[in-house]
């Protein structure tokens, strides 16, 4: 099969969206398929690095420079779905990318499905709109539930996340879960991370990981609170934040106000095949974000043995189940101290645990499970040309 993916974001930039359609590309080509990126870019042309990926002129989004708006008209891609025999499109943004593929599905008469990565509402203090914040987030609702309404199948990549989005948007034409899978060949319990403690000189001391993009809803305020609790039982625990984003430098700032600037290291963009290391080195994985829809970091956390402490929200104690693979904690940063810690001090059979759960999200089963998404979505679509929807 040929899929076409269009997103509102791509390399070099980095996050969760980004992440989840080079597992889902990689899933499916392994499977004999091919995917075919549309995504916003300096100019209207094909990557340099790979030529099944179309670039489209784009400016950039001033409050999160990372992103590129891609609002030029354009017909361009039209010609590169024909040409390509595409036969399918799946849909990873909800802005102007999104916008391209539903007008190519309507004019070229091809399934359009849709990815719900983020609650994109949860992020209005990015967006360029002078207005106020409960207004704008009806707006966004109001334009949310006319494209997915509008899309032939819908998917989110966990249950929490797609029972949420029905409760919002009811009647949507098709919807199933299909989440990323993680690559046991890179995440597994094997992996060593002693090179990276030593590295950075935290041998032999009580180690936490965050692995994200360093954005303000990733809620790091509740574990820097949070420190100064497990130091009264761990004084010599530190926090090792990886990964680059928006608010990196806001967070910088406050561990010096916190006075916690020795507790915590930040260190900047990881390269993926140095991740499990990283991950493999903490003692425990920390996640407090209450914007996930996965969090897939927290499945390679888990897949290298890693024991998870995780905020009680949506997406985590679907994956976290309290005692057995880790321990959710409150928005409170006490009882955030008490779950780390107990995650700190958990037994072998918790980590044994962590991995075994794991392997419930396999990158080569989500591939094979996108594929027969997508032919539900060419029996939606084919009905609806019919005139039976």
């Amino acid at each position: 099969m040929k899929i076409g993916m269009f997103t509102d974001t791509w390399l070099p930039t980095r996050d969760g969206c980004v992440t989840s359609i080079i597992k889902y590309r990689n899933a499916l080509e392994h499977l004999g398929h091919e995917v075919f990126i549309f995504a916003p870019g300096e100019r209207n042309e094909t990557s340099p690095d790979d030529d099944k990926v179309f670039l489209f002129k784009a400016r950039t989004f001033s409050q999160y420079p990372d992103y590129r708006l891609a609002f030029y008209p354009s017909k361009r891609k039209n010609d590169l779905i024909k040409d390509n025999g595409i036969e399918v499109l799946h849909n990873h943004g909800v802005a102007f990318m999104a916008l391209k593929a539903m007008i190519a599905s309507r004019f070229l008469q091809i399934p359009c499905l849709l990815n719900f990565h983020t609650w994109v509402t949860e992020a209005s203090h990015y967006y360029p709109f002078e207005l106020d914040e409960d207004l704008l987030i009806k707006l966004s609702w109001i334009y949310l539930r006319s494209l997915l309404r509008r899309s032939d199948g819908v998917i989110a990549p966990s249950q929490a996340a797609l029972d949420e989005l029905k409760a919002k948007v009811p009647n949507m034409r098709y919807t199933n879960v299909v989440a990323p899978g993680v690559d046991t060949t890179a995440f597994n319990p094997n992996v060593n991370g002693s090179r990276i403690r030593q590295k950075l000189g935290l041998e032999d001391i009580p180690l936490l990981v965050h692995v994200g993009r360093v954005s303000k809803e990733k809620n790091l305020e509740l574990i820097f609170r949070a420190i100064p609790h497990i130091k009264k039982e761990k004084p010599d625990v530190k926090l090792m934040v990886v990964g680059d984003g928006p608010a990196k430098s806001y967070y910088e700032d406050l561990a010096k106000q916190m006075k916690l600037e020795s507790d915590i290291i930040f260190t900047g963009f990881v390269p993926d095949a140095e991740l499990p290391q990283y991950f493999a080195a903490g003692d425990a994985f920390v996640i407090a974000s209450s914007f996930e829809t996965l969090g897939i970091v927290m499945i390679e956390a888990l897949a290298t043995g890693t024991p998870v402490a995780g905020l009680n929200h949506r997406v985590i104690p679907e994956v976290i189940k309290n005692g057995h693979n880790g321990y959710l904690f409150e928005h409170d940063s006490e009882d955030c101290a008490k779950q780390v810690l107990a995650t700190l001090n958990c037994d072998d059979q918790i980590r044994k645990n962590a991995v075994e759960i794991s392997k419930a999200y396999d990158n080569i089963e989500a591939g094979k499970k996108l594929i027969e998404v997508y032919k539900a979505v060419l029996g939606v679509k084919s009905e609806r040309l019919e005139g039976k929807q």
